[in-house]
């Protein structure tokens, strides 16, 4: 299995589950400004859509688009909740991909002040929202960790680097995050302190 990605960006979600799940991969980056990847190969060559993660599985090919990737990571490695848990877990990845990681648009390049700003705001309100739906659980589905909460802790640390500002109970959750085996060795092998 090869994982594209990009340092810290939601690529890392799919890397720590790779790394948990004890799976044998490669990983291979990419320069997201120029879209090349680390040998030099231009990655529109290998995924037409241009952005992280991309998973080649080999057994399916290319797998893209973040909900895909991980729930196919879920499967292989961990494996997916059963019963109701397996809907909350879909619900979270549906959530933290478009109303968190969609916010973030403006904060990411090309928004004046005031745009940058509102999307501050908006975010602050997604994670109100986030914690209120967490109800107090330290993570998002069962008693454990899933690859939503590790997509969900990878918006918190763009969070700290952009100034949006987080309520304590996920200060919490990225801090919990922080003290994961996988999560500090993907951080690592990313070159992310």
């Amino acid at each position: 299995m090869k994982l594209y990605y990009s340092p810290g960006a939601c690529s890392l979600a799919s890397h720590i589950a790779l790394i948990e799940g004890g799976t044998d991969f490669e990983a291979v980056k990419v320069d997201l400004s120029t879209h090349e990847t680390e040998g030099g190969k231009d990655f529109y060559e290998i995924s037409p859509r241009g952005y992280v993660p991309l998973i080649d599985t080999g057994e399916y090919g290319l797998i893209t688009e973040n909900p895909a990737v991980l729930m196919y990571l879920a499967d292989k490695t961990q494996g997916p909740p059963k019963g109701h848990a397996f809907y909350d877990m879909l619900e979270w990845i549906g959530f933290i991909g478009t109303e968190i990681h969609g916010s973030y648009g403006p904060l990411f390049g090309g928004a004046d002040d005031a745009q940058q700003a509102e999307a501050k705001k908006t975010l602050a309100k997604k994670y109100e929202l986030a914690e209120k739906l967490m109800d107090g659980s330290e993570w998002l589905v069962g008693d454990s960790p899933s690859v939503a909460d590790n997509y969900l802790f990878v918006t918190t640390l763009w969070a700290d680097k952009m100034g949006v500002d987080l309520p304590q109970s996920l200060k919490d959750f990225r801090a919990r995050n922080m003290e994961r085996p996988a999560v500090q060795k993907a951080m690592e092998a990313e070159g992310l302190g």
